[in-house]
């Protein structure tokens, strides 16, 4: 199930305008304040220069204004209006009078239109002293420290000639900061959407992934940057691990498959041989039973000893096959999943010295020594619920098996009671002989299967019940409990197992 998209406020590209904002408000912010100290530049340089302009004309007026000469004074003024920029040139005397006047209008309201701006420079007269003698013709004076004023130079400019200035230097600065804001963008703009053309292809490379493309791509390595081609050379590193994951995968889910396929087959010929096994069981069970019968009967005729004996092995071997076909039913039953334990009183220690006591006998005639060892705080009565006959059948299991190999020596029953609790109670059982073993190995765990359970005593399995030990295992499992077996070299058998009961009530 696919996740829902999430959708973002903002894109990327908006966010890197905004993020390129802060320069660019920063540029405005310089353009503004460059040119007002621009602005503030022009004006100061026009007033200064204006100023020298009345400064240097000044002393050339000397000479006009002392003599009076008003004629030489308004051509010295008009020439120097045409040399500069100055709106016009008024001269006054001492006392204020306007001795001389020339401008570009020579209407008297035209000197105040527009409040020109006006920069004043006095008119000296400086006295020369001579030397006394001859020696004036060497060309040697003093001037004497005192000046007179004998008038005043004003020069009006127009503030035209500043607007015109501050204007020249507004479109300058404009055209200026609006080339190199456009050249800013157009190399933003440049590297950007290369930038985001690499993302695009990211993109792209990504949503190829999640719909299964594993092809390799080729990396871009202009534009994006490295490590855009970084990325994309770790997408081809995926995209190989998602090729090979999805081939392992595909091979496992073959693998399973097959395997799935030969369980099925393994189940089924399983199922058969039980299904087998029970049917061959049941079929064997009927004739048995009337040889029996029939041995029963010539048991009661008179016979000779010899013909006793004969008889005797019949019925022993009659009923040991009895045994194995019962072993086989019960067998069948545990595959298919319908055997079921019983869960009846009985009284385990009463249990364990009946089929002790059972085997003394075919013990003693092999002149053996059958021992049984009680263990543990056991009660006078250990009353708890299970199958009896199961637990019967799994001792008399292990005492049959160490009968049929134990030629000499002896045969140890050690049974051991532990209380869990007040509604549990553990049964340790061991049976140990001192018979023979051909294994020469020892072994900490019987084998998980019943087809290779008790390796290490395959020399006893070939010639007992066949299914005896491996009955023994899988009745104790289903009762809970636990089996081990130790074998050693010349020094017989020890087996032991575990099994969990619940105490009965009356107990």
């Amino acid at each position: 199930m696919s996740r829902p998209e999430q959708k973002s406020g903002m894109s990327l590209s908006r966010r890197l305008l905004i993020g390129v904002l802060p320069a660019a408000v920063m540029f405005v912010v310089l353009m503004a304040f460059f040119t007002s100290a621009r602005l503030e530049d022009s004006r100061r340089d026009l007033a200064e220069s204006s100023q020298l302009f009345a400064d240097s004309l000044a002393p050339a007026l000397e000479y006009a204004v002392v003599s009076g000469n008003r004629g030489a004074l308004e051509q010295v003024l008009r020439q120097s209006l045409r040399r500069s920029k100055a709106e016009w040139l008024r001269v006054t005397d001492v006392v204020g009078e306007e001795i001389g006047f020339v401008g570009n209008s020579t209407e008297s309201g035209d000197r105040t239109a527009g409040s020109p701006m006006i920069y004043s420079a006095e008119i000296l007269q400086e006295p020369v002293e001579l030397s006394s003698g001859t020696d004036w013709l060497a060309g040697q004076w003093n001037f004497s420290t005192g000046s007179l004023r004998v008038g005043t130079l004003e020069v009006a400019v127009s503030p035209r000639i500043l607007e015109e200035r501050q204007q020249e230097v507004l479109w300058s600065s404009l055209s200026v900061g609006i080339a190199m804001l456009l050249f800013t963008m157009l190399l933003v703009n440049h590297f950007l959407s290369a930038i985001f053309r690499a993302i695009n292809q990211l993109s792209g490379r990504v949503n190829l992934l999640m719909q299964g493309d594993y092809e390799e791509q080729p990396i871009e390595t202009h534009g994006g940057g490295r490590e855009i081609a970084s990325i994309q050379q770790q997408l081809n590193q995926l995209a190989l691990h998602l090729g090979q994951a999805r081939e392992s995968r595909e091979s496992r889910e073959k693998t399973l498959a097959l395997s799935e396929t030969a369980r099925e087959k393994a189940e089924h010929a399983s199922q058969a041989k039980s299904e087998f096994l029970a049917g061959m069981s049941q079929e064997l069970r009927t004739p048995l039973k009337g040889v029996l019968g029939m041995i029963d009967l010539v048991h009661e005729e008179p016979l000779s000893k010899q013909q006793m004996d004969y008889l005797e092995t019949a019925r022993k071997s009659t009923q040991d096959l009895m045994t194995v076909i019962s072993d086989m039913l019960d067998f069948a039953q545990m595959e298919n999943g319908h055997f079921e334990l019983a869960h009846q009183e009985f009284d385990l220690r009463n249990l364990i010295s009946n089929c002790a006591a059972s085997y003394r006998l075919a013990a003693e005639q092999q002149g053996l020594m059958l021992e049984l060892h009680f263990q543990g705080s056991w009660p006078e009565k250990a009353l708890v619920l299970g199958d009896s006959a199961r637990v019967r059948q799994v001792l008399a299991g292990l005492l049959g098996n160490s009968l049929k190999y134990t030629t000499d020596g002896y045969i140890s029953v050690r049974a051991s009671w532990s209380s869990a609790d007040a509604k549990q109670a553990v049964l340790n059982c061991t049976v140990s002989d001192s018979g023979s073993n051909n294994a020469g190995q020892r072994l900490d765990n019987l084998l998980p299967h019943y087809e290779q359970s008790l390796a290490g005593t395959a020399t006893r399995m070939q010639a007992s019940s066949g299914l005896g030990l491996s009955m023994v295992q899988r009745l104790v499992e289903l009762m809970g409990g636990h089996v081990q077996v130790d074998t050693d070299l010349g020094q017989g058998a020890y087996f032991r197992f575990d099994l969990p009961f619940q105490l009965s009530g009356e107990d």
